[in-house]
């Protein structure tokens, strides 16, 4: 058994891909040498140097495995390995939704395999310069000034419920865990999601999991935007509102409000501990 499948296998086993992505990647065991070559440099540049998607899935699982090896000397429990190694199943299936197979979000998966991003419970964190957020361009950067000089970025996997607790609990544990074992400290997060624009309340039930997880920020500013909200509701980025169809009550308030002229948003929280 080649690096390649064993890799494939041991993500099967720990939830971390489905059985589809695993039937994908068996046509690449074959070239096990090639995706490792390809892995390495994914990992060092961050940039993906094939084009295929089923080809980028196979060369993402040999980057996962150079990650696996970075865990172990780090000590960092397999359960969390899994747990971040779950997106790049996450973006499978996401590729299959789409119709293809394999993958195309690389770019993101990247900061998994550099160790760069973790889920740790509900949550994902990733390390982030302050600079790196203020050249996002946000309106409230006035305010953003006011965060250290590296936080915790905070990121919304998808899968699960938003059970408040639990995302209470993620953040309450991540300092924890970088202190542990990275040895760095840090004192404030940061979040930009639709998730916390504050216009959701217009639509969304009073006691959604939604906006009890946007008030564990504090707002620091919004903006107008419709693509995300509509992406991650309707998996695309722009709709046809008479077409389209709602499968959940969430699906169904969003689409009567845009109906009706409703703008969705994004909000850019901060939470310092």
């Amino acid at each position: 058994m080649n690096g390649l499948e064993r890799i494939t296998r041991l993500l099967l086993e720990g939830g971390s891909i489905s059985a589809q992505d695993a039937e994908t990647a068996r046509a690449y065991f074959s070239r096990e040498r090639e995706m490792r070559a390809m892995a390495e440099k994914f990992v060092k540049e961050k940039k993906m140097p094939c084009q295929s998607a089923a080809e980028k899935l196979a060369v993402t699982l040999s980057a996962a495995d150079i990650a696996r090896v970075r865990y172990a000397e780090l000590g960092i429990p397999q359960d969390i390995y899994f747990d971040t190694m779950s997106d790049i199943g996450v973006w499978a299936g996401q590729c299959r939704v789409q119709g293809g197979e394999g993958l195309e979000n690389t770019p993101w998966l990247a900061h998994h395999v550099r160790l760069e991003l973790f889920k740790l419970g509900r949550l994902q964190f990733q390390p982030i310069k302050r600079p790196v957020i203020l050249n996002m361009g946000l309106a409230c950067a006035l305010r953003l000034r006011k965060l250290p000089e590296m936080c915790l970025n905070v990121h919304i996997p998808r899968g699960g419920r938003l059970d408040r607790s639990a995302c209470e609990a993620a953040l309450y544990g991540a300092p924890m865990f970088f202190k542990k074992y990275f040895a760095a400290e840090y004192t404030a997060f940061f979040c930009l999601s639709w998730l916390l624009y504050p216009g959701n309340e217009k639509f969304m039930d009073k006691k959604s999991n939604i906006l009890a997880f946007a008030k564990l920020f504090d707002l620091a500013g919004s903006c107008k935007s419709n693509g995300d909200t509509l992406y991650y509701l309707f998996g695309s980025r722009r709709i046809d509102p008479e077409k389209t169809q709602a499968h959940t009550s969430l699906q169904r308030a969003a689409l009567e409000y845009y109906k009706k002229g409703g703008r969705f948003g994004l909000g850019c929280g901060i939470k310092n501990l």
